[in-house]
């Protein structure tokens, strides 16, 4: 990383300390013990999968993960893969009405949620993910389906999508990561010495509700629900070296001029885009249009990273459609999609 992001720790805490005061309650109410909201504790496991494990769960041992997945519904297959520090949940606003048309898969993705971090952080990478995926898919012996990601599961998405290219039938990229791009100051900050070494042993709630409130749109659409499951996953036991490591993933990938294999994908696919994501901005959507070759776009006014969670109505009115009636009913270019978007006053 550039000096100049190493060098912005003080102000950035500043920034933090200020910006945060409004996700201090937040923070405090979704944390379950004042160790907790301090940042120094762990969530024993118990407890997280007394929350978050329900009658759709099963788990896999997939390449040292112990995978936690979701599997409802019957028909063709969906699989969902959320972002970083998120969660399979970040779905549940899709699932609910898919399920009754469709088999519908979500995971913790490697590293996050209840599947838990390896024993090595040395060993998390992009392509752990992508690999580690491939062997949940061909461990549930899926030959055709349906895949979507949001962010960096966006990202995996399409790198699976493009290495495995006959076995995605249809694939949708909601604000994908993945292109060189400039990061958001807590880019910097969180991977800048010594905030990225404090963070190994000691991550505040705060951090995290802020983060959320940011990657949103319109922070009223945040629930209880969904800030205390950030929280809660976050203070899994070995999530915090992983956090950091995770950012430290995006900053090299965001620098990384060398091109990408997405011109490998035989998919259609819909990329979905809300237009106010301050962590990877709408107009990098020209260049998966470019590179993508069946692909058009949806955009969201004034929707941020995660649409399908601030969202969920519109976004899934419009994956159905997609599923239904493929690329027709969607746009070509950024410019267009744009004009194309509902008044959601």
């Amino acid at each position: 990383m550039h000096l100049t992001l190493r060098l912005i720790w003080v102000p950035a805490l500043l920034v933090l300390a200020l910006s945060g005061c409004s996700s201090i309650g937040s923070a405090m109410k979704a944390s379950p013990s004042l160790a907790n909201a301090t940042g120094f504790a762990d969530i024993p496991m118990p407890y997280l999968e007394e929350r978050y494990v329900n009658e759709n769960s099963h788990f896999m041992e997939v390449n040292g993960y112990r995978i936690h997945y979701q599997d409802q519904g019957s028909g063709e297959t969906i699989i969902l893969l959320h972002g970083i520090y998120s969660s399979l949940q970040t779905w549940d606003g899709w699932t609910a009405k898919l399920s009754k048309r469709y088999r519908v898969i979500t995971l913790n993705m490697p590293g996050f949620g209840l599947t838990g971090a390896p024993e090595n952080p040395d060993d998390f990478d992009e392509d752990s993910m992508v690999n580690t995926f491939a062997k949940f898919v061909e461990r549930l012996d899926l030959e055709n389906f349906t895949l979507a990601g949001n962010s960096y599961g966006g990202f995996i998405a399409a790198r699976y999508a493009a290495q495995y290219a006959n076995r995605v039938d249809r694939l949708a990229l909601l604000d994908p990561f993945g292109y060189p791009q400039d990061t958001s100051w807590l880019v910097g900050f969180g991977t800048s010495f010594p905030i990225a070494y404090l963070a190994q042993w000691v991550q505040p709630p705060l951090v995290i509700t802020m983060s959320l409130r940011m990657a949103y749109g319109d922070p009223r659409r945040m629930t209880d629900a969904n800030i205390s499951r950030y929280v809660h996953m976050s203070q899994r036991e070995g999530a915090k070296p992983i956090y950091v490591k995770t950012l430290e993933m995006v900053d090299e990938r965001a620098e990384n001029e060398s091109p990408l294999p997405f011109y490998r994908i035989k998919a259609p696919t819909l990329l979905m885009w809300g237009d106010d994501d301050p962590w990877v901005p709408a107009s990098l959507a020209e260049r998966w249009l470019n590179d993508v070759p069946q692909a058009k776009l949806v955009t969201y006014s004034g929707v941020g990273h995660i649409p399908m969670e601030e969202i969920p109505a519109e976004t899934l009115k419009d994956f159905e459609t997609f599923l239904s009636q493929g690329l027709t009913p969607f746009s070509d270019s950024l410019a267009a999609a744009r004009e194309n978007e509902p008044d959601r006053s």
